[in-house]
């Protein structure tokens, strides 16, 4: 309550600054009429009693600067003081009784004004306590009106009859002769002026007070709602945030590497939490288990199943398990108590990292995409049972033998039913396509290809499924892989370098090699250092992999700077205050004349760098 409270008193104040600016412009309006009153006073447009004339005149140009004196504070943090609104108001107030005395019969005019514009602060207090100054100091005015203002005969009446002749008092002393002399006849104007003149208009007032307190009580009212509302919204968003993180945090790494395999995987939900997952684990020493899953429905209730099914997967993922006997041991765990009838699709394989054996066992899910260098297909497997709906599942297992190199992509229907403003699928053929177009550089580019094809065919349509998707890579048993975190500090860049060359030195890289092997680390860790982390700190993953047979070697860097690909720069990397330039310019050229193929992609807040060369 005490948050609600506070966000309250925020947007009441941001209210208030508002109220304040907007009555800053009615006071310089004001103080523009003031002036042109006091030279209508100058010129003898308007006449007033001698002995008052001095006074109207210094009155008005002190009362406008002082209403102009509130825009020179406009831009200013002072509109947010919880004073100045009443130093708005009541030198606005002090203006108006100025003229009302001035110019009893007009000026009478201007009192609603204050009661109207007390409105914009939303604020019942604030409007009685200008109701009540509004009360007293009109009529403070008529009776100072009647002794220094122009003649009003609403306040003196019309005169005295002298010699035949109608004689209207014009100095003080005259008009206090007057008024005795017609309170000593039985009319008492001070009387007069009070019961007939004040009474009405301030019952006239009141009414109009009545009316705007009420509009004011209910606008409050409304501001409360609106920002209790919002507070709840935020509240509810933040929940949302916090599931979002949790999920996220569910899922594995969104890169990693071993001697055999490499796997990359991605979750992109339509909301803020959703239904889709992956996860891989390594049951044992020689077998990895991969596993991605669709559960039907949005939100935070699919969010929930998913969370169920992935921990289902993690307890009942065991050695000497094959992947049908692990789903339908998932399946029993998540039908037990699934009252809302929920369920999910799953494709799970198990790989054995010595000879490639892959088996697999499809629960309802799309056909994986499996292959290499342009020659991927859709991997042949049954449709099988869905989980979760029923207490039996009838699932198979099936088998291929990867050979290494050979990738296999599993993926949700987010992306074969990704529509475009034609309401278009992307459909299998455009996702087959996308593998089959050119030789990649490694599961890095796959997959960033993969998003700018459907980013591209989609445009601006709204997404309506998750999308996720995930790749194993089998290696073999020919690469070397090793890997190391690093603080992404200055003094830690030599360590990092050196780091680089122990690894190049122990599969005796050449020297020539290492050489530009440090001009490119330097590059690219510098780069993240500075420009990625800004020099704030932070974590930079290197993993350096080679492999024995091909003598390819491959350079990953991993960080959670800012976005930003240090490769596309080739464009730009001369113009002048070019923000690429401050990211490497010539240098990333460098590296990219050093290399013999890079590829990157932004994953799940994550950098990912993959540079190759083969020796």
């Amino acid at each position: 309550m005490a948050e609600v409270d506070k966000v309250f008193q925020e947007a009441y104040f941001d209210n208030e600054a508002d109220a304040n600016k907007y009555m800053s412009y009615v006071n310089a309006a004001t103080a523009i009429i003031s002036l042109v009153l006091w030279i209508m006073y100058l010129t003898k447009v308007f006449t007033i009693p001698d002995h008052f004339l001095p006074f109207v005149l210094i009155l008005f140009p002190v009362a406008s600067l002082i209403l102009i004196l509130p825009m020179f504070f406009i831009k200013t943090n002072l509109l947010r003081k919880h004073w100045y609104k009443y130093f708005i108001m009541f030198s606005l107030t002090a203006v108006i009784m100025a003229i009302n005395i001035a110019v009893p019969k007009h000026g009478l005019l201007l009192w609603p004004f204050t009661l109207l514009l007390a409105n914009h602060y939303y604020n019942p207090k604030i409007g009685t306590i200008i109701y009540i100054v509004t009360m007293v100091a009109m009529l403070l005015c008529m009776y100072m009106g009647m002794f220094f203002g122009e003649y009003d005969q609403n306040l003196l009446g019309s005169g005295i009859i002298s010699n035949g002749e109608i004689i209207l008092p014009d100095t003080f002393e005259e008009r206090v002769q007057m008024l005795n002399a017609l309170r000593a006849a039985g009319d008492n104007r001070y009387v007069k002026v009070l019961i007939y003149y004040y009474a009405p208009r301030a019952a006239a007032l009141s009414l109009f007070f009545m009316v705007t307190n009420l509009l004011n009580k209910r606008a409050y009212k409304l501001l409360d709602n609106e920002i209790k509302i919002h507070d709840e919204q935020e509240k509810s968003k933040t929940e949302l945030e916090v599931a979002k993180g949790i999920q996220l945090n569910t899922l594995p790494e969104e890169f990693t590497a071993s001697k055999e395999v490499e796997i990359i995987g991605e979750l992109k939900a339509a909301k803020e939490v959703g239904g889709d997952f992956y996860d891989y684990l390594d049951i044992d020493e020689n077998h990895v288990a991969i596993i991605i899953g669709d559960v039907s429905g949005k939100g935070v209730p699919a969010a929930m199943f998913m969370m169920k099914t992935i921990t289902s997967f993690r307890d009942f993922a065991t050695a000497n398990k094959t992947p049908s006997q692990i789903l339908k041991e998932v399946n029993s765990s998540i039908h037990r108590g699934n009252v809302s009838n929920m369920f999910v699709t799953c494709f799970l394989a198990i790989l054995d990292k010595r000879d490639g054996k892959l088996i697999y066992a499809n629960a309802g899910h799309n056909k994986p995409v499996v292959g290499h260098n342009r020659a991927y297909r859709f991997l042949e497997c049954q449709s099988g049972f869905l989980l979760g709906g029923f207490k039996d599942a009838f699932i198979t297992d099936e088998e291929i033998v990867l050979q290494p190199e050979d990738c296999i992509t599993l993926y949700t229907d987010g992306i074969t039913e990704a529509r475009n403003n034609n309401k278009e699928f992307f459909g299998e053929a455009r996702l087959l396509n996308t593998f089959n177009k050119t030789d990649y550089t490694s599961i890095v580019e796959i997959h960033r290809e993969l998003k700018e094809e459907v980013a591209n065919f989609v445009l601006d349509a709204p997404q309506s499924d998750d999308i996720t998707f995930v790749t194993l890579k089998y290696r073999g048993s020919t690469y070397s892989n090793v890997e190391k975190v690093f603080d992404a500090k200055n003094e830690n860049i030599a360590g990092m370098l050196a780091f680089i060359n122990e690894f190049g030195e122990s599969h005796g890289f050449p020297k020539p090699f290492l050489n530009k092997l440090a001009i490119v680390g330097d590059e690219i860790i510098s780069n993240i250092v500075h420009h990625g982390y800004q020099n704030n700190g932070g974590e930079i993953l290197i993993r350096l992999s080679f492999n024995d047979e091909t003598k390819d070697f491959v350079l990953t860097v991993i960080d959670e700077a800012i976005e930003f690909n240090q490769l596309d720069v080739e464009d730009k990397a001369y113009e002048k205050d070019s923000k690429i330039e401050k990211v490497g310019g010539l240098g990333i050229l460098i590296v990219k004349t050093i290399m013999d193929e890079y590829a990157y992609d932004h994953i799940n807040g994550k950098n990912i760098l993959v540079l190759k060369k083969k020796l």
